[in-house]
């Protein structure tokens, strides 16, 4: 079970084009930038392997663009229970992509999405999140609660591969927080 998490992760994430990801070394070789970053390099902080790397990478738009079809649901839904388990996951996430934005300045990694536009597990295609703000109230809820369900279960399968195969503590902490609290807005939304 351990390898098939820790593929997913490396597959999602070297399969969305992450030069991170598929670097053999950060920690002993400083990473060339691709198109999307400076032109200068940067270094990364050894503290960090290439799968923390790549999840920090990873998750910071995962939780940026769930932060935009939450602030949907806080608007569009129709049952009042959805839009007030949205605002509580909304403000869960806020703190939780802070602390991914810390780790990203701490680690070294340049401020870039090299994921900006891929079709990923978790992730809403921008179509998808154009449909989902144009649906009826009634025809917005299952679609959010079908697609916050796909983004917490592949949050919980990233972040178990982080607390195997990840080497940076505080990034390894965050993952274990992020797998307890996605199981249990998991619940949370099944009982809405």
């Amino acid at each position: 079970m351990k390898a098939l998490a820790s593929a997913a992760l490396l597959i999602a994430l070297t399969g969305c084009g992450s030069s991170i990801a598929a670097s053999p070394s950060p920690a002993s070789t400083p990473a060339t930038p691709t198109a999307t970053a400076t032109a200068t390099e940067w270094k990364i902080d050894p503290a960090f392997n290439a799968t923390d790397l790549a999840w920090i990478e990873l998750m910071i738009p995962m939780d940026d663009q769930l932060l935009r079809v939450l602030g949907m649901a806080e608007q569009q839904a129709a049952d009042p229970a959805v839009r007030a388990f949205a605002t509580q996951v909304a403000a869960g996430h806020r703190a939780e992509h802070a602390r991914f934005v810390a780790l990203r300045t701490r680690s070294g990694l340049p401020v870039r999405n090299p994921h900006e536009g891929h079709d990923m597990p978790g992730m809403m295609t921008e179509p998808e999140i154009v449909a989902l703000g144009k649906s009826t109230e009634q025809a917005f809820d299952p679609l959010f609660e079908k697609n916050l369900k796909e983004h917490l279960d592949q949050s919980i399968v990233l972040a178990r591969s982080i607390t195997t195969d990840g080497k940076d503590a505080e990034t390894k902490q965050l993952a274990a927080s992020i797998m307890t609290s996605r199981a249990a807005q998991l619940k949370q939304l099944a009982a809405l």
